[in-house]
């Protein structure tokens, strides 16, 4: 592909003829370009017939080639967007997909506008506690994750967005002794590691599996969850969190397992799954 006259036109239609006839997303050269200049569709259109510098097509080179591996352009970028910011990602953390904007969505709905505590459980890069700090600069939000790698990917989020927010390394709540939240927010692993069979190769192969799966045919970590939840929550406190599409029963289920008490709301995605969950009425919520 190297030549001196390659423009970005001719760039994206060899990256095309390389990818065809293949399961990579034949959108993915076009994003990789738009994240690797902060252009957006309109501005990649305007630069077509532009010179691309030899070094940026060694550069582009190699990122097709890591696409044909499967790897997420996310990735190879080193950021994705959500809810109409950019964030750094790794293979640290999670891609953020659709899904978790739905829960964000829902949280800002059902949650007033007056100052709350919130703590972002398993916060990975940390998309959902900053957009909820971004959009309601009056909540005291908390990065909490496991994984120390991640937590230095939401540091660097942090600091992208001009914020300070605390971030926590601890294994649900052990590293929150005696903290009270108004809501918690999850993004928790929840996937069975049996249903591998049925995962993308992308997924499996580059996403961290420690924040991939659960457990107890997925449910092990919301076990854990639904137990301790309580001792967390304040008197009028609320969970809110994503699941697995096939767990719309065995969610309810645990949850009446772990605490007789809880109510429970379900949510389905826009493709009509079942993927979120809101639960308050928590046994010993606000220490009673």
């Amino acid at each position: 592909m190297n030549n001196a006259n390659q423009n970005y036109f001719m760039a994206q239609r060899w990256a095309k003829t390389q990818l065809a006839g293949t399961d990579v997303d034949p959108q993915a050269p076009q994003f990789l370009l738009q994240m690797h200049h902060g252009w957006d569709a309109t501005h990649l259109l305007l630069h077509n017939r532009d010179r691309m510098p030899a070094d940026e097509q060694a550069w582009f080179h190699q990122a097709i080639a890591r696409l044909l591996k499967h790897e997420p352009a996310q990735y190879i970028a080193g950021q994705a967007p959500f809810y109409g910011r950019n964030f750094i990602v790794t293979p640290a953390v999670l891609i953020p997909e659709a899904e978790t904007a739905e829960l964000v969505d829902w949280v800002l709905a059902a949650l007033p506008s007056r100052p709350l505590k919130v703590l972002d459980l398993g916060t990975g890069s940390g998309v959902i506690g900053i957009t909820l700090a971004l959009e309601r600069p009056q909540w005291q939000v908390t990065l909490s994750d496991v994984s120390a790698a991640a937590l230095e990917i939401a540091r660097q989020n942090v600091q992208r967005f001009d914020l300070d927010l605390p971030v926590v390394e601890s294994d649900l709540f052990d590293g929150l002794a005696g903290q009270r939240f108004d809501a918690i927010v999850t993004n928790p692993p929840y996937i069975d590691p049996a249903a591998t069979k049925i995962m993308d190769t992308a997924v499996l192969e580059y996403e961290p599996s420690l924040a991939l799966f659960a457990d107890e045919a997925g449910l092990g970590f919301y076990r854990r969850l639904f137990i301790q939840a309580g001792s967390h929550l304040t008197a009028a406190g609320q969970l809110f969190g994503e699941t697995g599409f096939d767990q719309e029963e065995s969610i309810q289920s645990l949850l009446h397992q772990c605490d007789r008490q809880a109510k429970i709301e379900k949510r389905h995605d826009v493709a009509d799954k079942m993927r979120m969950i809101h639960v308050w009425d928590f046994s010993g919520a606000g220490g009673n």
